[in-house]
């Protein structure tokens, strides 16, 4: 942007070499300004003139005779001035001819000798074209007697002003000082200005001017008195002792009045006035010096050429824009103003300020061009955009009415071709239900009338000619704030594949995914729901517990397939002997729970029952192979036996038990007489309570492997309590008695102080260790001492927190989700990992991913064990490793037992897997060989050994 800064440039330096008449005038006009509200306020109040006009008025005239005065009253005059002792007089009146009476000639010529101070005008006159023609000087005996000789010109401005004086002027090798100069030189001698090189310079030029000066504005008239009065009345000739006086004519019509700038625009003056006043602003040194020609070009040139090489530079760093340098424009009248108060020196700048207009005109033209021209490019790029990405993007009038579609918005449009769409309302473009209409045109009226964006939380199905979509709409104001007038653009973001990805894995969070039927996690919460109306009805409920008696036979002998089979057959069965309103669950592997509503009375429940053994134990046939099943269920009424889901469920479980002990096949209604279960509960937990003490706890730690490099990554240490007998019993036999005693927390906090002392073992040992990860229970979370307890434990054990993972299931994130994002948080700052377990088994899986900062997912067994041969299972296990892969998690596969399950995991990417496949859980003497040897294979450990 710097090239309108060189044209500014030449352009002045143009117009003062070659035109300078067209930048005069304004300099003119800005020194008047400056001079009238400036200077003038700031030099204070001038002080009374010492000199005084003499002037032959138009009451000299009338009382002396008309002009011209024979020489004989001029003398006369001046010896009444030489009476009076003046300093120095500067007779302001040509006498350029003889007259024709020689002795007048003779007697003034003696009356100047006389006075000895007469100073005497030299005058060019002027050709018809007002050029000069030859310098009008006093007869040559007048010129040898007077004191000195002094140019009366008056340089008249283009604005038809006089403003300057010339302190020397002269017609070829003559040279004059000004009047005024002359006499203040004659007053009070002084060195003269007048140099042989001035006058070499100019040769025969036949009028030149040097040391052009201006006069000071505002200068106070010089008193006058009229000579006709002087010479009437000698008394007056007092007021001209010891002064310099000027005579003159004022009278009208005969000598050319001078116009000069005033206070109130210009005002005249007459000729020896305006000498008075020049030779005052001489005695005071008030004159102002006009700058030569050389600085005048520099002063104007040299800053556009400053901010050609520097300006761009300059206002990059400062951070403004060319319209800033508009600040700038006044500085050249701070610059004059300071060089004519302080220096007395009038440096015109108008052209330079002529320049640096055009130069910001010529470079904000070239700024909107390129504006223009950039806007046109961004337009099209933003076409490009707006065409290429997939959401659709619908732009809409004032009037709602549709002024843009792209390309997606098009597909969505169909059967409207795009100029058809075009002026069309959007309601009647794309084709939503009625409430979706109807919530899109309130959005819309929102964002216009509030002018702000709205997000429209549920999605809109819109029809189209492939099915029906589900978007989601944002609404955007465009225009400024207040515009009636402004439009809204509508982007509607295409969510059915994700919609339908998030209700797939809702289903499988909730559903069984080889039955269908729902889970234990839907279960507990229907039938919650279903306790808390029937309190509010007064309406009884069953709950059923059915175990499949001996299935662990049939998988053992036919296989896990089969097995599945089998239990698919008994789902369906189950449908079909119960009503539609009835609850069918399955609960575990070889389980099912069933809550029957409205129970009328025992017997139909028992009817039921019995009907559902019937049912079950008819023959089937899986592979060509007749299998006989037999079941065994156990009954809980409420309110009657229990009013809690947990007392329901535990109820039925324990009357289901007492079947099985009976022999199977059969039904079992709870009673109270089951209490021994309870005795059984109390003498567990007391040895549980002993077990801590006793340090019969154990840890044993299970592999995980990095499916890309078959390389152990990671442990989890897995929770043993070792028997008398030496069998080691898993958290399932004892894991729900310390949960409903509290002694979880206890045994929590032991496990996390053991896991970091063991990681500080195998460092000791020289083991490079993996992350070990460790289970967190709910009752552990709720603890608020929990983050304590693992700072304090690696803080023991000199363990670095990345080598502590903390694992929580769906069901602890359900406790108190504020509560344990906070814990999570901090654990997160400590440098402890979160992974989040059985993922998929909860119904708010997808929330927790939002919420909390999870580092790994790791998905539930029941999920894996099905993926080779359960479509819906599998589905499941894609959509959960694309969606933790699309929020950057890595995925751990638990559960991991076969070469089948290992293709399926590695073909969609799977990151770690976890499983008997890779080894059984250990001992830390098993685990050091496996982490210290570089050979051992995939199937590295041995079974637990609970003999």
């Amino acid at each position: 942007m710097s090239a309108p800064w060189w044209f500014a440039a030449m352009l002045t330096a143009l117009l003062l070499l070659g035109a300078r008449p067209l930048v005069d005038r304004f300099d003119l006009a800005v020194h008047d300004l400056l001079s009238r509200d400036v200077i003038e306020p700031l030099s204070g109040p001038t002080p009374p003139a010492d000199s005084l006009v003499v002037a032959i008025d138009d009451a000299s005239l009338q009382a002396l005779g008309r002009w011209p005065w024979p020489r004989q009253r001029h003398a006369e005059l001046i010896d009444v001035l030489r009476s009076a002792g003046t300093q120095a007089v500067g007779y302001n009146v040509l006498f350029t001819e003889p007259s024709t009476d020689p002795a007048e000639d003779a007697r003034l010529a003696e009356a100047i000798a006389a006075h000895g101070q007469i100073v005497l005008p030299v005058v060019p006159g002027d050709r018809l074209d007002g050029t000069p023609a030859r310098v009008l000087q006093p007869m040559p005996a007048l010129a040898k007697v007077a004191a000195a000789l002094g140019h009366a010109e008056s340089p008249i401005d283009l604005d038809g002003q006089v403003r300057r004086i010339a302190l020397v002027a002269g017609s070829g090798p003559t040279a004059w000082e000004a009047l005024p100069l002359a006499v203040q030189r004659v007053s009070a001698p002084r060195a003269s200005l007048l140099s042989d090189t001035d006058a070499r310079r100019h040769g025969t030029d036949p009028w030149w001017r040097e040391r052009v000066q201006l006069l000071p504005f505002g200068n106070h008239p010089v008193s006058q008195i009229s000579a006709s009065e002087l010479l009437r009345d000698p008394s007056l000739v007092t007021l001209l002792t010891g002064r310099v006086v000027w005579v003159g004519v004022t009278a009208h019509g005969i000598d050319p009045m001078v116009t000069v700038p005033g206070a109130r625009g210009s005002m005249a003056l007459s000729t020896v006035q305006w000498q008075a006043q020049a030779h005052q602003a001489m005695d005071r040194n008030r004159m102002v010096t006009l700058a030569s020609e050389p600085v005048v070009l520099a002063a104007n040139v040299l800053p556009l050429v400053f901010a050609a090489l520097f300006g761009r530079r300059l206002m990059r760093s400062l951070g403004v824009r060319l319209q800033a340098m508009l600040w700038l424009l006044p500085l050249p009248l701070l610059v004059q103003g300071i060089a004519l108060v302080w220096g007395q020196v009038w440096l015109p700048l108008g052209a330079m300020v002529l320049g640096w207009t055009i130069a910001l005109l010529l470079g904000r033209t070239l700024e909107l061009r390129n504006t223009r021209i950039a806007l046109r490019r961004e337009r099209g790029l933003a076409e490009v955009t707006l065409q290429a990405i997939t959401d659709a993007v619908i732009t809409l009038d004032h009037s709602r009415r549709v002024r843009y579609l792209n390309a997606s918005a098009e597909r969505l449009a169909l059967p409207h071709t795009p100029d058809a769409a075009r002026n069309q309302t959007i309601e009647s473009v794309l084709r939503l239900e009625a409430p979706d209409a109807q919530i899109l045109l309130q959005a819309i009226g929102d964002c216009q009338t509030q002018h702000r964006v709205v997000h429209i939380e549920v999605a809109l199905h819109v029809r189209t000619n492939d099915g029906e979509h589900l978007v989601q709409a944002v609404i955007s104001p465009m225009g400024p704030a207040g515009d009636a007038r402004g439009g809204v653009v509508v982007v509607l973001a295409d969510v059915t594949a994700t919609a339908r990805a998030e209700q797939l894995v809702e289903h499988g969070s909730t559903h069984d995914g080889l039955t269908g039927l729902p889970n234990r996690v839907l279960l507990t919460d229907l039938l919650a729901h279903a306790l808390a109306h029937g309190r509010h009805q007064s309406q009884a409920l069953a709950v059923l517990f059915i175990d499949l008696d001996r299935f662990g036979r049939i998988n053992d002998s036919l296989g896990q397939r089969q097995g599945d089979e089998v239990l698919e057959v008994i789902a369906a069965r189950l449908r079909r002997v119960f009503r539609a309103h009835d609850t069918i669950a399955r609960w575990g592997s070889d389980q099912f729970v069933v809550l029957i509503e409205d129970v009328t009375s025992r017997e139909v429940v028992a009817a039921l029952a019995s009907q559902l053994i019937d049912v079950v134990a008819r023959d089937l046939r899986v592979d060509e192979v007749s299998i006989a099943c037999t079941c065994s269920i156990g009954i809980a009424l409420s309110p009657d036996d229990a009013q809690t889901t947990d007392g329901l469920l535990t109820m039925s479980e324990a009357a289901m038990m007492r079947a099985k002990a009976a022999g199977g096949g059969r039904f079992e209604f709870y009673t109270s007489g089951m209490s021994t279960l309870t005795r059984d509960w109390l003498a567990l937990e007391n040895r549980l309570r002993q077990a801590l003490d006793a340090g019969e706890f154990v840890l044993h730690y299970q592999i995980q492997t990095d499916l890309r490099s078959g390389r152990p990554i990671g442990l989890e240490a897995l929770l043993r309590w070792r028997q008398e007998d030496g069998e080691l019993w898993a958290p399932a036999r004892f894991l729900s008695i310390t949960e409903e005693t509290g002694l979880i927390v206890a045994v929590g906090n032991w496990v996390i102080r053991e896991a970091t002392q063991q990681l500080r073992r195998w460092i000791d040992a020289g083991v490079t260790p993996v992350p070990v990860s460790v289970n967190v229970s709910a009752r552990q979370c709720m603890d608020s001492h929990l983050f304590d307890v693992i700072a304090g434990a690696l803080k023991e054990a000199d363990v670095s927190p990345s080598l502590l993972k903390v694992e929580i299931t769906e069901s602890t994130a359900m406790a108190d989700l504020d509560h344990l994002r906070q814990l999570l948080l901090q654990l997160r700052q400590l440098g402890v990992a979160i992974a989040l377990d059985d993922f998929g088994t909860g119904f708010s899986s997808l929330a927790h991913l939002k919420r909390f900062p999870v580092d790994q997912i790791k998905i539930d067994p029941s999920f894996i064990a099905d993926i080779h041969r359960d479509p819906n299972g599998a589905a499941i296990v894609r959509a959960t490793i694309a969606l933790a892969h699309g929020l950057g998690v890595p995925v751990v596969a638990e559960g991991v037992e076969n070469e089948a399950q290992i293709r399926f995991l590695r073909e969609h990417r799977c990151d770690i897997v976890q499983g008997y496949l890779y080894g059984r859980p250990g001992s830390p003497d098993a685990i050091r060989e496996v982490l210290t040897s570089a050979d051992v294979p995939p199937h590295y450990l041995h079974p637990e050994s609970h003999s």
